[in-house]
């Protein structure tokens, strides 16, 4: 899903979808991105996954939905131009709002047992905010507002609670703590140094 994205970004970036794509081939992409959709919510990164009929209880842990090939899903279906009526809104936005962590931050999927796998990336914060942005316009917009919704503060201050310093953001586990943190201007007192030498 995530080169399909890239792939296809490209291309509208550089004004060359509709010039080098057919209306067809368009209209494959769109129904190749519905055939990952997830039926319990979200989009899977490949059609590969899905074990159609065999689907068991015993198998489902190996078909999960996955929070940045749902983002790409959707941010690719809008680029094409397509008017999202197929995306299972209801279902994708009950699953997104479970993978929120009680710290604010967003796992990538769920695991058996209904686990959430991952957390504390900023990457998901952002692909959980941008799924909710998407599915929260259009003519289904009524749908969002029912369902349990995100907790956007609790999000904000897990990307707070990111910060390394003054100039970034750092994953959870790897930050450097708070008293070996360098300042802004200890570090541009190093960098004016460099530009000395």
């Amino acid at each position: 899903m995530t080169l399909a994205c890239f792939t296809i970004s490209a291309l509208d970036l550089l004004d060359a979808l509709e010039t080098h794509t057919s209306a067809d081939e368009r209209a494959a992409y769109i129904d190749w991105i519905y055939r990952c959709q997830h039926p319990n919510g979200g989009f899977r990164g490949f059609t590969g996954a899905d074990p159609g009929r065999q689907r068991s209880e015993k198998n489902e842990c190996w078909d999960p939905a996955n929070l940045a090939a749902t983002y790409f899903a959707l941010a690719t279906l809008v680029i094409l131009g397509d008017d999202l009526k197929r995306v299972q809104r209801r279902e994708c936005l009950q699953w997104l709002s479970s993978l929120q962590l009680e710290d604010g931050s967003f796992g990538e999927g769920k695991r058996a047992f209904g686990e959430v796998s991952g957390g504390g990336d900023v990457r998901f914060g952002y692909c959980a905010a941008s799924v909710k942005w998407i599915l929260s316009r259009g003519s289904d917009s009524d749908v969002v507002a029912q369902e349990e919704d995100i907790n956007a503060e609790a999000l904000a201050q897990s990307i707070t609670s990111l910060q390394v310093g003054d100039l970034s953001l750092g994953p959870s586990g790897m930050e450097l703590r708070r008293d070996d943190r360098p300042t802004r201007a200890a570090l541009e007192t190093r960098l004016s140094k460099k530009r000395m030498v």
